[in-house]
């Protein structure tokens, strides 16, 4: 989880490390080329842009070990 492990904000990170360990990469791009899951952001208590980084660095450490 190098990219994850890069993030900043401990929520955005904890959320990243959420999605890679919950979600292929294939739902992770699904995800990705949808709007946030607002009941994620609640739930977490992170912003739109926090969603898609955390997703998109769970994404990008999924392809990394691909």
């Amino acid at each position: 989880m190098e990219i994850i492990n890069q993030l900043q904000d401990g929520q955005t990170k904890a959320f990243a490390k959420h999605c890679f360990e919950r979600y292929s990469p294939e739902e992770l791009n699904s995800a990705a080329e949808g709007s946030p899951d607002q009941a994620e952001m609640e739930h977490w208590g992170i912003t739109a842009g926090q969603w898609e980084e955390a997703v998109a660095a769970a994404l990008a450490d999924h392809k990394a070990q691909g």
